[in-house]
């Protein structure tokens, strides 16, 4: 629970005081796995409920060694994706988005697209089931609409083309959008890179309150309630005019990928998705079910690893650690 608390309280400041698994977690959630994992380096883990939520990777062992550092951990949605045959190995591709202009006109959007030579946009397609009211064509949470307005990450342009040099001087083909050209549909456009990097603003909106006992209904929820999956993603390109209630442009996409529109990326055969943003490691925890939200839609896209975060990161320090990174 300290865990917890200092995930949702954290911002930009990493403070001293704040709560990090220590030896009680070791004792409680590994220790009484090590019997059955004795010269096992290799794991496989599938958690459930809050675990879910917690790093467990940079749990200490009494040795002062952090799990990540004594095993190979492999995180599923379920056990059943070890029996997954391994897609074909990516070309060394990297698609590479960042610094989105938040804040795009209708026009400015329809001449990035027309730029990149987009086809038509398409009606998109329902992945599951949403409430007989909710718009087929804005599939975005309806809190969503709340007339904020999204800052700019200038960071994030410098992070992707340094991360894009440093690709090309190994020989990877990267694609690189920034500023205006940030759109949501480079990333529905892509066909498995090797590489996806997303630098941008994430959200995870917390799952809603309903007064059920105003409705009579006791414990039970309406069927009006939103999937989980509308509740998280990334904003991309004129995403302030989604946050301002508007309706999307025909044509043109709202500027906000959803985790339920992510699971339907084609991202097989895609190594790595790395999500350079705020709380993309967040999602709603339903026991027995794993996380809703981005990285079980990624994984569901195809993605074999994602990198994310589970609390706000600052700006220049994430471009640091990104460039230290690739």
């Amino acid at each position: 629970l300290p865990f917890q608390q200092s995930v949702q309280a954290r911002g930009f400041s990493l403070r001293p005081e704040a709560s990090l698994p220590g030896a009680d977690a070791y004792e409680l959630i590994w220790k009484p796995l090590e019997t059955a994992l004795a010269g096992r380096t290799r794991i496989y883990l599938s958690p459930d409920g809050v675990l879910n939520q917690l790093p467990l990777g940079i749990i200490p062992a009494p040795d002062g060694k952090l799990l990540m550092e004594r095993y190979d951990l492999r995180l599923l949605s379920s056990t059943k994706d070890i029996l997954r045959s391994a897609p074909p190995r990516a070309a060394t591709t990297a698609l590479l988005v960042g610094d989105p202009v938040f804040d795009l006109s209708e026009e400015q959007q329809r001449a990035a697209t027309q730029k990149l030579a987009f086809p038509r946009q398409q009606a998109p397609v329902l992945m599951a089931a949403l409430p007989p009211h909710a718009p087929s064509s804005n599939l975005v949470s309806r809190d969503q609409g709340n007339g904020s307005t999204l800052p700019r990450l200038p960071g994030t342009g410098a992070e992707v083309n340094a991360i894009a040099e440093l690709m090309q001087e190994r020989q990877w083909q990267t694609s690189v959008y920034i500023n205006e050209l940030a759109l949501k549909r480079v990333v529905e456009q892509a066909s498995s890179p090797r590489v996806v990097h997303l630098a941008t603003h994430g959200f995870f909106l917390p799952d809603q309150q309903i007064k059920t006992e105003r409705m009579g209904l006791g414990d039970r929820q309406p069927s009006g309630l939103e999937d989980p999956m509308l509740r998280s993603g990334l904003y991309f390109a004129g995403a302030d005019r989604t946050l301002a209630g508007k309706p999307p442009a025909e044509g043109l996409d709202n500027g906000v990928l959803t985790a339920m529109e992510a699971g339907s990326l084609n991202l097989r055969g895609t190594e790595l998705v790395v999500l350079s943003a705020c709380n993309t490691g967040q999602g709603d925890v339903k026991n027995g079910e794993g996380v809703f939200g981005l990285r079980r839609a990624l994984q569901e896209a195809g993605a074999q690893a994602v990198l994310m975060s589970l609390w706000s990161v600052p700006d220049q320090e994430t471009q640091d650690l990104m460039k230290r990174f690739y």
